[in-house]
């Protein structure tokens, strides 16, 4: 009972921080962010879909609607983001924060759903 709780906790505070990051992208203006992308040597359509695995996953993780399925586009992201920015920053100041979140999505990824009665 209290590992649940902890883990709906877990959960949920991990929602707030995807969803808040994918609204900071809407606040940044989205032009901005696909140069940016862009000067990554990333494709510019992919910031659009990291916006919405931010926001549909990070309300999914709120809401704990659909969260095990989200979970998986929140860890491709999570990936995404460290092999592309983070990795060459080091592991302190760099990609630690980030590594957490991937194992906090995988986690919720492979949670066990209890069985309904009836």
């Amino acid at each position: 009972m209290a590992y649940e709780k902890a883990f709906t906790v877990l959960r949920m505070t991990t929602g707030l921080l995807f969803l808040l990051h994918g609204l900071a992208k809407l606040q940044k203006g989205m032009d901005a962010v696909t140069q940016m992308f862009g000067d990554l040597g990333l494709p510019w359509w992919l910031a659009y879909l990291v916006l919405g695995i931010e926001l549909i996953g990070g309300l999914a993780f709120l809401l704990g609607i659909g969260a095990k399925y989200a979970a998986w586009g929140l860890a491709g992201v999570m990936t995404g983001a460290i092999v592309t920015v983070k990795w060459k920053q080091g592991f302190i100041g760099g990609y630690e924060l980030d590594l957490i979140l991937l194992a906090v999505t995988i986690c919720v990824g492979f949670q066990q759903t209890k069985a309904r009665p009836g």
